[in-house]
């Protein structure tokens, strides 16, 4: 539809967003490009990954958010556990239960083996398998994305499942690679529907030039071969920005000012004079312990329990620096809670200051954060990281020898499996186990649930049980936390010939 000069002037008149009307008073010096999701990011990346780097290296409060995020995403690890089992349908209860056994025994085994398989799964044998989704991770955060390598390794090698992994950093992929004839964006090689097929990487670090003999062009490496550990704020980006970045300028302000007032605070907490002179005589200048140079200015040292008498003509003043007063308290953590949002971390746990949140409020704060902790968690690391390794490992067992597969299950069937984090820690022990109980009892939850957000495994809880009881048993042995003697206490209790009489209940008056 074609508009006359006439209409757009009264469109322009009538917006429906004030900021989309240009000609008002605020927002009047209101400009902004139109940038897609890749361009506003492919000439800014470099820069964005320097200072990130730079802030996380020197400013202690940019190294302390990278720090809590890789420990609250990963922790001690997102440990896989096996769910592979065959359909029991249309079997007996004598084979199915049968078939059971036999895939518990099979997910057990696959277990051992990837335990097994953790401590060497860095290429460079610097980390184990959860070193490395840290490792993975602190990349992400701190440079925008990471790159891991799956790499098939030589039955000679000897490693338990022939897989391991090669960290790189998103310098790796030249980002202003970019041929639209090849269909090549961003150092990322697509096919026609718009699928990723390869990434080009260099062999070194860019950034190792001088150390390394030089990193030659990029090499094409199939997609199947790379996990790409980045987090995308718009539809449609292909590369990772630092998360830092929105909180690059206050983290680089907040230092500069810090510098400053330790400064001003070191040099009020000094007695600094200054000699004031009057002279018209031609006489030869202050009074000093040294003499003074071409321009008459000599330095005067004070002793404890000195009295200077000072020449005809001058005069001492001492400097008088101005204290911020309280302003100074609450500008500092207004910059760090300006930080912690731009980084997506809670005030407290970037600064380690809990003097303004009670029991509620910080199980509130908690629980909304806990739930960003279990996105990133679960739609970038276990989806973007685990998942393929886990995928390529299995196929490796598989083909290597290391595991057999079950008569009847197919491999869809071996690749089943669930990440687990590391669980959250109690807030109120009592009253969250207690929760957890009630849940479980009145049928909200299972138990095997409640195991997994513990950060466990339900069969390997059981098993454990089973062997406490079985030992306990064995030395005669009896523990409050047996759940059968429990039953039986609760039996003992029941209306019986041996059972002790109600204590009398006093009516009322």
């Amino acid at each position: 539809m074609d508009l006359s000069g006439e209409d757009v002037a009264v469109a322009r008149e009538s917006q429906p967003y004030d900021v989309a009307n240009g000609s008002g008073r605020r927002s009047r010096s209101w400009r902004v490009g139109s940038y897609g999701p890749n361009s506003a990011i492919v000439y800014a990346l470099d820069e964005l990954r320097r200072k990130s780097r730079d802030q996380a290296r020197k400013n202690p409060y940019a190294g302390a958010a990278v720090d809590r995020l890789v420990t609250n995403i990963i922790g001690t690890g997102i440990v896989p556990r096996s769910m592979a089992a065959r359909s029991v349908e249309g079997l007996s209860k004598p084979a199915a239960k049968k078939r059971k056994a036999e895939d518990a025994a099979f997910r057990a085994r696959i277990q051992k083996l990837f335990l097994a398989w953790t401590d060497e799964a860095d290429s460079i044998g610097a980390h184990d398998f959860y070193g490395l989704q840290a490792l993975a991770v602190r990349g992400m955060v701190e440079g925008g994305e990471t790159f891991t390598r799956l790499r098939t390794r030589r039955p000679e090698d000897g490693l338990t499942v022939p897989l391991q992994l090669q960290l790189l950093e998103g310098d790796h992929c030249p980002h202003l690679k970019t041929d639209a004839a090849a269909r090549i964006r961003q150092g990322i090689q697509y096919d026609a529907i718009g699928k990723r097929t390869g990434y080009h990487l260099y062999r070194e670090h860019p950034g190792d030039g001088v150390v390394a003999a030089g990193f030659g062009e990029p090499v094409l490496v199939p997609a199947v071969d790379i996990c790409h550990l980045y987090r995308a704020m718009r539809p449609g980006q292909d590369r990772g920005e630092p998360w830092l970045a929105r909180a690059l300028r206050t983290l680089y302000d907040l230092d500069g000012y810090l510098d400053a007032e330790l400064i001003r605070k070191k040099n009020a907490a000094r007695l600094v004079g200054f000699v004031k002179r009057v002279l018209s005589d031609g006489s030869e200048g202050p009074l000093g312990t040294d003499p003074g140079d071409d321009d008459g200015v000599a330095t005067l040292d004070f002793e404890p329990g000195t009295i200077q008498v000072l020449a005809d003509g001058e005069d001492m003043t001492f400097s008088d620096p101005k204290d911020v007063g309280p302003n100074f308290e609450m500008f500092v953590r207004e910059s760090k809670r300006s930080v912690a949002a731009a980084c997506g971390l809670l005030y407290e746990i970037l600064s380690g200051d809990y003097s303004q949140l009670n029991d509620r409020t910080l199980r509130a704060a908690l629980n909304d954060f806990r739930r960003a902790v279990e996105q990133w968690q679960h739609h970038l690391v276990v989806f973007q990281l685990c998942r393929p390794i886990w995928i390529r490992w299995i196929d490796l067992a598989l083909l290597s020898g290391a595991l057999r597969l079950p008569e009847g299950m197919t491999r869809q069937d071996a690749y089943a499996v669930n990440w687990i984090p590391q669980a959250w820690p109690y807030i109120h022990p009592v009253q969250d186990v207690q929760g957890k109980t009630m849940e479980i009892q009145a049928g909200l939850s299972t138990r095997t649930r409640k195991v997994a957000e513990g950060g466990y495994d339900s069969e390997t809880v059981d098993a454990e049980q089973a062997g406490d009881n079985e030992r306990a048993d064995a030395l005669g042995l009896t523990y409050t936390s047996d759940g059968r003697q429990k039953s039986a206490s609760a039996t003992a209790t029941d209306d019986g010939p041996d059972a002790p009489n109600p204590p009398p209940t006093q009516e009322p008056e």
